[in-house]
């Protein structure tokens, strides 16, 4: 995809934004998924899975009064990211998963000179359902998320300014190690 005249935030005082016209970019990339399920043994099967995405965007012409950026990659976008896990379901009613997510070094300045640190997640499901009636459902699952504790950036402002003598905030962190239970209801007609 190429777009003209793609506009970007630029951060001018305490949550105050305008419109810049960042020129012409290119937006070329390639994303792949395999999956797999099959049955191990009777009444329990495994599902594998792994996806790929290449981000190959970058400013084809972007120039403004402090520089010229024309081929530099994208600013707020990583290149890579990986997906993988394995989810599991038994006839009993069990089911789980767990997942890792790899997503790559992000550019935080228009000029390339400021990256976010590349990050690397685990997080893993376990959950039980159970038939109640013919059309009802209910369902009990436990979430364990960051399973490493991976300090990371979830949220990222590009070409942040400083204001008030403090320094710039490029960087929203994404939540520590955590976890989550869910009850739920699942009616179907």
């Amino acid at each position: 995809m190429d777009i003209r005249d793609l506009l970007v935030a630029e951060r001018v005082g305490q949550d105050q934004f305008i419109g810049r016209n960042a020129g012409s970019t290119r937006h070329r990339g390639a994303e792949a998924a395999l999956q797999y399920s099959f049955r191990p043994s009777e009444g329990f099967y495994l599902s594998p899975f792994v996806s790929y995405t290449l981000n190959d965007h970058y400013f084809r012409e972007f120039r403004d009064a402090n520089g010229d950026y024309s081929g530099n990659p994208l600013t707020g976008v990583p290149r890579h990211r990986v997906y993988a896990g394995v989810n599991w379901q038994a006839n009993a009613g069990w089911y789980g998963n767990i997942s890792y997510q790899y997503v790559d070094a992000i550019s935080l300045r228009d000029e390339n000179t400021l990256y976010s640190d590349p990050y690397q997640l685990v997080n893993s499901q376990l959950g039980y359902r159970s038939r109640l009636w013919d059309n009802l459902v209910m369902g009990l699952e436990l979430g364990l998320n960051n399973l490493l504790n991976t300090r990371y950036a979830s949220s990222v402002l590009i070409n942040a300014n400083s204001f008030g003598g403090s320094e710039p905030r490029y960087f929203y962190p994404g939540n520590a190690r955590n976890y989550y239970i869910g009850v739920n209801l699942l009616y179907g007609l």
